[in-house]
């Protein structure tokens, strides 16, 4: 377990003129009442998913506002993190029969971890599956222990589903990013639904100059002067970048000049990126106008803010941040229907919501055929992230969260 360093002082006043002042007064009045706490965030990694980019904004906003936020990640090895992916896999679904192998590879290395965290805290945060055992281990650190799922557990498989909820059973409160990710037979003093939220000054969200914009997408190899589409996100088989390009082949003999991008990182926590990313090469081969791009995590701006449209054809998604930025950049996106993209597009708000490859190709095509209404909806999606999807609206439900949970385990 390590303690993350050096992430840059920010304030909450550097949001008053893109949120509004009554969202500001309440995050400022519930951080008073919580001045002094001590409080750490738990996670997997520090890079490469929407959980860091989340902390690594959050945190120090939570430091602005006079709380002691420690981030905590934990330290593990492939097998490790072999295990937990597909943990992941199975609360969001996937078949797979554990062995106590894969059991005892967990709860050693959670405990491995557990007994490295220094100090005491008032409030621990605990994200996803991975570090759901250290509670189990160390529950001398903290007061109140919160856990914060950020992934599709509405069907889970059972076994990990059961085995999760057993290692959180003793925690003060859950959070949850929709009302139907909480899975059978959770039994907790508190259960909160709070969606996540991107911070738009981040580099990947700050404003591109048009010609600044061109030169990173051409610097790809991408023709900035003809259409194109983006798709950002891990290589994961559950955002189906491979469904994407069958897609862009229904829509290339009406668009010929279309061009199709696939961007995508990898994380530390994350062992099948490689494997699907290799798929992703060989579904994508011989294919002309479609670029699969790696390594770009902040210069994604540019690609979706000139994207005609950016995708996001997941099967399964706990919240789906990379359509967040798209909308906030006023780019109408086409999206899954599932998880919680459901919050953000759809019902004449900034895009259409499909479940097929052909559904997909068709909404993609009415958007390149119709200029007027493509705009209209990245406009309309882009008031609505500014109301319901940046971060202090999540720092003001996070502050919310561990002030009743350490009222209701600290009476």
């Amino acid at each position: 377990m390590h303690a993350v360093q050096g992430l840059p002082p920010r304030t909450l006043a550097e949001y008053r003129g893109v949120i509004d002042d009554s969202l500001i007064e309440e995050v400022q009045a519930l951080a008073d009442a919580l001045k002094g706490a001590r409080i750490a965030h738990v996670n997997a990694t520090d890079s490469g998913g929407g959980v860091a980019e989340i902390l690594q904004s959050i945190i120090p906003l939570y430091r602005d506002l006079g709380i002691d936020t420690t981030w905590l990640v934990l330290d593990g090895a492939p097998e490790f993190f072999d295990v937990t992916k597909t943990m992941h896999n199975a609360m969001q679904g996937q078949p797979h029969e554990f062995t106590k192998r894969e059991w005892d590879t967990f709860l050693h290395f959670n405990e491995r971890n557990a007994r490295e965290i220094e100090g005491a805290f008032d409030v621990v945060f605990v994200h996803d599956p991975q570090p759901a055992a250290i509670r189990r281990f160390r529950p001398d650190i903290a007061s109140t222990w919160i856990w914060r799922s950020h992934i599709d557990t509405s069907s889970p498989n059972m076994q990990a589903w059961r085995f999760v909820t057993e290692q959180v059973a003793d925690f003060d409160a859950a959070v949850f990013s929709l009302d139907d990710f909480v899975g059978p037979g959770l039994q907790l003093p508190h259960v909160a639904i709070v969606p996540p939220a991107i911070d738009p000054f981040v580099p990947k969200n700050r404003p591109w100059l048009g010609a600044e914009a061109r030169e990173v997408v051409a610097s790809q190899g991408v023709d900035p002067d003809k259409p194109f589409v983006s798709q950002i996100s891990r290589f994961d088989p559950w955002k189906d970048p491979i469904g994407v390009i069958e897609a862009f082949r229904l829509l290339r003999p009406k668009h010929p000049d279309l061009q199709l991008c696939l961007l995508g990182n990898f994380a530390s926590d994350d062992p099948e990126g490689e494997v699907m990313y290799a798929k992703v090469l060989e579904a994508a081969e011989g294919e002309d106008g479609v670029f699969i791009i790696t390594g770009l995590t902040d210069l994604v701006g540019p690609f979706q803010s000139l994207s005609a449209a950016v995708i996001q054809k997941s099967i399964r998604e706990g919240f789906a941040l990379t359509v967040t930025e798209a909308l906030w950049k006023g780019v109408p996106v086409v999206g899954g229907a599932v998880g919680g993209i459901r919050l953000q597009i759809g019902s004449g708000v900034g895009g259409f919501l499909v479940g097929s490859v052909a559904e997909c190709a068709k909404k993609l095509d009415y958007l390149l055929s119709n200029d007027e209404e493509r705009a209209a909806l990245g406009s309309s999606g882009k008031e609505h992230v500014r109301r319901n999807f940046l971060i202090p609206r999540l720092l003001r439900d996070e502050l919310e969260i561990a002030a009743q949970a350490s009222v209701a385990a600290n009476p």
